[in-house]
């Protein structure tokens, strides 16, 4: 009988196979991301480290119950707070490792964005707790409850965080090879300027960092349309058959070209509405295509792509 996988109250820990894990990030505790945890055979590696100490402590106790080989690299797969805040927990001897354009824009964005959550953040937990109490519809209940859950996360975790940077940087992509299995590290652009995927070929596994969501919106308004579309038709030549996304549960193969229709459904809403005389403040009464419909969207994410994917063509527009 295969052994009970260790458990947290933040994640829910999937074997994907032999050594590789995914840590599924639980809808309304403290991780805000999925992880991957892949036995290499001489080490182990992390992919991303979640939003708060908290949840990245429980992490490395599960990593230590799963595997015997030490954590030697942890890799972030780009700069959003949600993925790296747990840094801060490694020891000295784990090396970061990013690329270039996420290790500078993690320095530049970080202080100044724990500062302005330690501003405003008991303000927005108020706010958020507020709309829960009076709302009635069961899904938009859903979808505030992660949220609030979000935003706790971030108050409890504020009084001790500490920017750690990565301090191993690359620009093309990185081959890490160990006695069982081999890393591929793919620097592709979409999501933000720049977003890296872990591939393990002869697994095929792919951890794709928010370059790919499951069942739940994503957020399109850091990155590029059009370079996303690119990166996951990259990903698709690997052939892999497990995707663990960025946030929602394991996927297959099919998501990846799901999360393309995703974008090229909400840019043919705008270039519609723009078609026919909408302005920007008309996005809000657009409805979600299917199977989109159905997707959860804690911080109303689909009206906030949609306003920028207009912003967007309307700059096209006007050049």
């Amino acid at each position: 009988m295969a052994s009970e996988l260790p458990k947290s109250m933040h994640f829910q820990v999937r074997r994907l196979t032999h050594g590789v894990y995914a840590a599924i990030a639980s809808d309304q505790d403290y991780a805000g991301c999925n992880v991957g945890i892949i036995d290499i055979g001489d080490r182990t590696i992390l992919f991303d480290t979640f939003v708060s100490p908290e949840a990245a402590r429980d992490l490395l106790k599960v990593t230590e119950q799963l595997v015997s080989q030490r954590i030697t690299h942890v890799i972030n797969s780009h700069e959003h707070s949600d993925h790296i805040r747990g840094n801060q927990t490694l020891g000295s001897d784990v090396d970061i490792i990013s690329t270039a354009l996420t290790c500078e824009a993690i320095a530049r964005n970080e202080p100044q964005e724990i500062e302005w959550e330690k501003e405003t953040i008991a303000e927005k937990v108020s706010d958020a707790q507020s709309r829960l109490d009076a709302e009635k519809d069961e899904k938009r209940r859903h979808n505030l409850a992660s949220s609030l859950a979000y935003l706790h996360a971030i108050n409890k975790s504020r009084l001790e965080l500490k920017m750690r940077l990565p301090n191993v940087t690359f620009e093309h992509r990185l081959t890490i090879r160990g006695t069982k299995r081999t890393i591929e590290l793919l620097p592709l652009a979409g999501h933000t300027a720049s977003d890296v995927v872990l591939i393990l070929p002869e697994d095929k596994i792919a951890f794709m960092g928010d370059l790919l969501f499951v069942n739940c919106h994503p957020f399109l308004a850091s990155g590029s349309p059009e370079h996303w579309k690119k990166s996951l038709d990259v990903v698709k030549t690997f052939g892999v058959q497990v995707v663990v996304p960025g946030h929602g549960p394991v996927g297959k193969f099919e998501n990846l070209s799901l999360m393309q229709q995703y974008i090229q459904s909400l840019e043919n809403i705008v270039a519609n509405m723009i078609k026919c005389g909408k302005s920007i403040k008309q996005v809000s009464s657009e409805q979600a295509p299917s199977p989109f419909d159905i997707w959860v969207s804690p911080h109303n994410f689909f009206v906030t792509n949609l306003e920028f994917l207009y912003k967007r063509a309307m700059r096209s527009k006007n050049i």
